[in-house]
Formats: structure tokens, C-alpha cells, sequence
């Protein structure tokens, strides 16, 4: 009973410190909106261009509190956290993969601790459902 007690709390911490740094990530990228659009507007760029870039930019942070919002959902789930665990890894990975193919290092590293945070909660989930 205490393991399974301990695993669960494992997997609540693993999924917290996941979703905590996803906001966090989003909240840095959000914070350089207005930059964006300054460095945008102030150059030489075609209309369009200067319409579009600063959405483009706002986009990630959004798809990152996203990914946030649904880390925290998973703490409320039961059998199924596993699945939601699941497509959170696999869209956090996606992310982490772009974030390295535009030559984004640190962002790369610090995405793909959550990726490692999730797939730990979920296999400790699998061990939690399947020892019972």
C-alpha cells in the first residue's frame, strides 16, 4: 500500500515539475512578443510579413501553456492520465525536435526535461495500475 502510495506521488511530483517548466518556457518566449514586433515593424519587411511574424511568434507560448494546462489535467485523471501522458510526450518531443532544428540548444535541453518527466509519470502510472 505505501508503494503504491509512493508511486502515485512520484508521478504527481514527475507531472507538476513537467507542466511548471512548460509555463515557465511559455512565459520567457511570451515575454519577447513586444521585441518581436518592434524589431518587425521597424524593418523593411513587407506588410503582411509585419502582420504575421508577431502572431507567429506569440503562437508557441500559447502552444506551450497549452501543454501546461494539460499536464495539470492528467493530475486529476485516473486511467486515463496514461494516455494524455502519452500524446503530451509525443508533442513535447515534436517541440523539442524543432526547437533543435532551428538551433535552439538550451530551449531543446529544457523541453526534453519534461519529455523525460512524463514518460517517467506514465510508466510509474503503468506500474501503479498493473501491481494492483
Amino acid at each position: 500500500m505505501d508503494e503504491q502510495k509512493t508511486k502515485s506521488k512520484t508521478s504527481r511530483i514527475l507531472i507538476l515539475i513537467g507542466s511548471i517548466l512548460l509555463f515557465i518556457m511559455a512565459f520567457f518566449h511570451g515575454s519577447g512578443f513586444f521585441y518581436v514586433s518592434d524589431l518587425i515593424n521597424e524593418s523593411n519587411a513587407e506588410g503582411l510579413l509585419k502582420e504575421i511574424v508577431p502572431v507567429l511568434f506569440a503562437h508557441p507560448s500559447i502552444h506551450l501553456m497549452g501543454l501546461s494546462a494539460l499536464g495539470i489535467l492528467s493530475l486529476y485523471l485516473k486511467y486515463e492520465a496514461k494516455k494524455v501522458l502519452l500524446l503530451l510526450t509525443v508533442l513535447v518531443i515534436i517541440d523539442a525536435i524543432l526547437a533543435f532544428a532551428v538551433g535552439g540548444l538550451i530551449p531543446g535541453l529544457i523541453l526534453s526535461i519534461p519529455v523525460v518527466c512524463f514518460l517517467m509519470a506514465r510508466f510509474n502510472i503503468s506500474q501503479n495500475s498493473s501491481s494492483r
